[in-house]
């Protein structure tokens, strides 16, 4: 009831339309899909790793520095003057240690109190072990350029580009062949025509990959247009509150996604 009730107070609308993005995201949240053993391992920031290790070359799996279990682990752990900081059972939360600040040790053990279900509902997250996991910057830079991929039965349908993450995000939406498609999700849509990555074939490679076992994913990875990670396999993208810029763009891009048969997002 609250999952329907956040998705009719962001889209104004009841659920339930064919083949749309945000409806076929909520039927996987609200469905036995979303805890599924492989959703579930894949949703903890360290078992997706395991996953991850098994679908392509380990070099272009995000490195792992520590995992800490409890308050007294982070108390006494050392922390690399340089590294990021976040929990493995939830979604948002996380610090960059940039040149040796400061941490507040409190701050970071009471993530171990989190339960992500209990906000949002995502039954992926219910009963996954608190943790916190350590990792280098990726390609050494503070903020990588992190490119999601929408995948539908396992092929990569919709890319999803941002600018200016940190200062002034905006965003294009792409194909699978780098076709700009003029539409955003959440953040402004902007003008700028990102240059086709030298690397986007290695990339969709190894997205499908990963995405293969599943129906309706999202895989996260970090690029410089060389070399690239993969980061995150998310399951409920923006927990089903995706809004498209312009309005009218969501059934254009959701046709994109699904085939037009499909009777199963799942």
């Amino acid at each position: 009831m609250l999952s329907y009730a956040q998705f009719f107070a962001t889209h104004g609308r009841l659920a339930g339309r064919k083949n749309s993005l945000n409806d076929a995201l909520l039927a996987i949240k609200i469905s036995d899909e979303i805890l599924s053993p492989l959703r579930v391992m894949t949703t903890d920031k360290e078992l997706a790793k395991i996953y991850l290790h098994g679908c392509v070359d380990s070099f272009h799996v995000v490195p792992t520095i520590a995992v800490l279990r409890s308050r007294a682990e982070i108390r006494c752990f050392p922390f690399p003057k340089r590294c990021v900081i976040k929990p493995t059972h939830s979604s948002g939360d996380v610090i960059r240690r940039r040149n040796g600040e400061p941490l507040d040790l409190t701050h970071i053990a009471s993530w171990l109190e989190i339960n992500y279900y209990r906000t949002w509902r995502e039954a992926n997250y219910r009963y996954l072990e608190p943790k916190i996991i350590i990792e280098p910057f990726v390609f050494d830079q503070e903020d990588p350029c992190e490119v999601k991929f929408f995948c539908f039965k396992g092929k990569v349908k919709i890319i999803k580009w941002t600018y200016d993450k940190t200062t002034r995000p905006h965003r294009m939406l792409y194909d699978r062949n780098w076709t700009a498609l003029d539409a955003s999700m959440n953040y402004p849509l902007t003008t700028l025509k990102k240059e086709r990555p030298a690397n986007l074939d290695a990339m969709i490679a190894a997205v499908e990959r990963v995405a293969d076992p599943f129906g309706l994913v999202r895989i996260d990875v970090y690029t410089n247009d060389a070399d690239f990670y993969l980061g995150e396999v998310t399951h409920i993208s923006n927990n089903a509150t995706l809004r498209f810029i312009p309005p009218e763009s969501e059934h254009r891009i959701s046709a994109i996604i699904f085939d037009e048969e499909s009777k199963s997002f799942i």
